[in-house]
């Protein structure tokens, strides 16, 4: 198990030092996941409010390379008879790698649902990356191997 934790962890520190190395500010990227029902892109812009809140992490509207991404799934919920009671969201959170690091589901009556449940993903983005790169700053660069000096061979 431990052997599990630590590959886990070295494949974050990469994911982390893949992104310190392509931009200043971490990114967080939104990806609808299914465009069939219509719903998911009711959850683009209140991704972008909570990415961009506190002013440290850029927010892209398509997938983008080295991002973090939010892919959002969600459909309106109905009754037998046809009356909508609400919305299923469904968010997944991914690394640069598209290693899944959470998955998160929000049940609502509104859209205000949409606003929940990307607060939370964008919270947990946050998070993560700030995490990935408390390890990343823990672990230290790797030295260039030098080569020996050169041993003269023995003289007879």
């Amino acid at each position: 198990m431990k052997r599990v934790w630590l590959i886990f962890l070295l494949l974050i520190v990469h994911s982390a030092a893949a992104q310190n190395a392509t931009s200043g500010k971490p990114c967080i990227a939104f990806s609808p996941g299914d465009e069939s029902a219509g719903t998911d892109g009711l959850a683009k812009d209140p991704l972008a409010t909570a990415v961009t809140l506190s002013g440290d992490f850029e927010f892209y509207a398509s997938s983008h390379a080295a991002c973090w991404t939010v892919e959002v799934l969600s459909l309106p919920v109905q009754l037998e008879n046809g009356v909508p009671i609400g919305y299923a969201i469904s968010y997944t959170v991914t690394d640069p790698k598209s290693i899944q690091i959470y998955h998160g589901l929000q049940f609502g009556p509104d859209r205000n649902a949409f606003e929940q449940a990307m607060r939370k993903a964008a919270a947990e983005a946050v998070k993560d990356i700030r995490f990935t790169q408390y390890l990343y700053q823990l672990t230290p660069e790797p030295k260039p191997k030098t080569k020996p000096p050169s041993v003269p061979p023995p003289q007879k």
